[in-house]
């Protein structure tokens, strides 16, 4: 696999977010999650998994006001990926046929629920409903 010449540039800024994300403090973070790939490191084979099912793995993170859900889309399947909202679960699908339905632990509010899909990754933001008499946050 050849190297691709924005490697190291991607590095860098993951380097310089480590950084970052290592200084802020551990109070009101504002960054959920960070992610860069920049290609296999040099002298790593390349590993093909076109051939081996794999298990659609998605990650799960609650804060106060929303739940978000991120997971890696399948660009080999057929099919756009999606996130379909109910009530207190989230049904997804990351290309193809087969859906995930992931339970949630508290009501969401479905119409101000949205998600993205963008670079191989879809995001989905489930915005808590609230409770009568508690006063909703920006």
């Amino acid at each position: 696999m050849a190297n691709n010449p924005y490697d190291e540039m991607f590095r860098n800024i993951a380097r310089l977010m480590e950084k970052i994300l290592s200084d802020m403090p551990l109070h009101d973070p504002k960054i959920i999650g960070f992610t860069i790939i920049s290609g296999s490191p040099e002298g790593a084979p390349y590993l093909d998994l076109s051939d081996e099912e794999e298990e659609s793995e998605f990650e799960v993170i609650e804060g106060d006001d929303c739940i978000y859900i991120t997971a890696a889309v399948d660009t080999r399947a057929q099919g756009a990926p999606y996130v379909t909202f109910q009530k207190e679960s989230v049904t997804l699908c990351v290309g193809g046929e087969e859906e995930t339905v992931i339970d949630l632990d508290c009501e969401i509010d479905v119409p101000h629920s949205f998600y993205n899909v963008q670079h191989g990754v879809i995001d989905a933001v489930c915005r808590k409903k609230s409770m009568p008499g508690e006063i909703a946050r920006s």
